[in-house]
């Protein structure tokens, strides 16, 4: 075991928990997780090279990813739903947290940085919405790759790399996002850090990934579809996320998603268009949305914010 401590936490107590065959590279994969907080890692990692075009095409290990439409058509996507939801959240933040300009001045810009922006699709929708709360938005993303490429030549946003990121100066964005990235890294504790001290104090930080201490999760362990481990290398609960939000001077909050659960359904239903369908339809009602909320633990995974000075 190459870790001697938890990185959620900081604990000793580590333990292997089982091994796994891979779906997509054909070798064993071991889990191992803190008996402190529930953090669990997989080990080998499989090297970001993994995400390549193929990937990102649904050709790879996670076949429910589509960024190829995404990037061409964001808004037949069903990740519009997860867009809206964000904006949703951001809205609703800056509401309640931020005071208004008086009227005479002009409200300053919102800085958002999506890390990891993959093929752009959140970016785009938030250029076409313009602004928020009545303020213009600035953006950045962060990512590698050929769409990182494309959106910086092509669609005219500001991409940076890794070591451009960590060159921005401290608390420079309102708002960081990290949608369904943070379980493809191996060290989660380093990009937090990042998004800690890059964040304004009282600024968002709006964070998605899995929930493993859902209903569905631990009933079926690492089997669990979202145990992927070419991918999925760092898994959470919400008690060791809000552990590493602390570690890097962050406060945890709740949040309660809508959007991004219904996604979170469609999409495994990428290659199922007529369940698709009829999913669309049982999602329009409250109830059906709150049961897959409650199986699933979406909204019991924190966000967070920088404490103001």
């Amino acid at each position: 075991m190459s870790r001697p401590v938890c990185e959620a936490c900081g604990a000793h107590d580590l333990k292997l928990i089982g091994r796994k065959n891979g779906e997509f590279i054909l070798r064993e994969f071991t889990f191992h997780q803190c008996g402190g907080c529930g953090f669990m890692w997989v080990e080998p990692f499989s090297g970001f090279e993994i995400y390549n075009d193929a990937y990102y095409r649904g050709k790879g290990p996670d076949p429910y990813v589509d960024y190829e439409a995404e990037y061409q058509d964001w808004q037949r996507s069903d990740r519009a739903l997860e867009f809206d939801d964000m904006a949703r959240l951001a809205q609703k933040f800056f509401v309640t947290a931020r005071p208004a300009p008086p009227a005479a001045e002009p409200p300053p810009p919102i800085a958002w940085l999506d890390f990891g922006c993959g093929a752009g699709g959140f970016l785009k929708y938030l250029r076409a919405r313009g602004s928020l709360q009545g303020r213009p938005l600035e953006l950045t993303g962060h990512d590698v790759g050929s769409y990182a490429d494309l959106l910086k030549t092509r669609e005219g946003f500001r991409i940076l790399d890794w070591d451009e990121l960590s060159r921005e100066s401290t608390a420079r964005y309102d708002v960081i996002s990290l949608i369904e990235v943070i379980e493809h890294l191996p060290s989660p504790l380093e990009p937090l850090a990042l998004a800690a001290r890059l964040l304004k104090p009282g600024g968002l930080l709006l964070l998605t990934t899995g929930n493993l201490d859902s209903l569905i999760a631990r009933r079926q362990g690492i089997h669990y579809r979202y145990c992927a481990p070419e991918i999925h290398v760092s898994l959470f609960n919400p008690a060791c996320l809000a552990a590493l939000y602390r570690r890097v001077g962050l406060s945890p909050c709740r949040v309660r998603y809508r959007g991004a659960v219904k996604f979170k359904v469609l999409k495994t239903l990428r290659l199922q268009p007529r369940s698709r369908r009829l999913a669309r339809l049982a999602l329009r009602l409250p109830p059906v949305v709150r049961l897959v909320d409650w199986l699933y633990g979406v909204s019991a995974m924190p966000c967070a914010v920088k404490p103001p000075r």
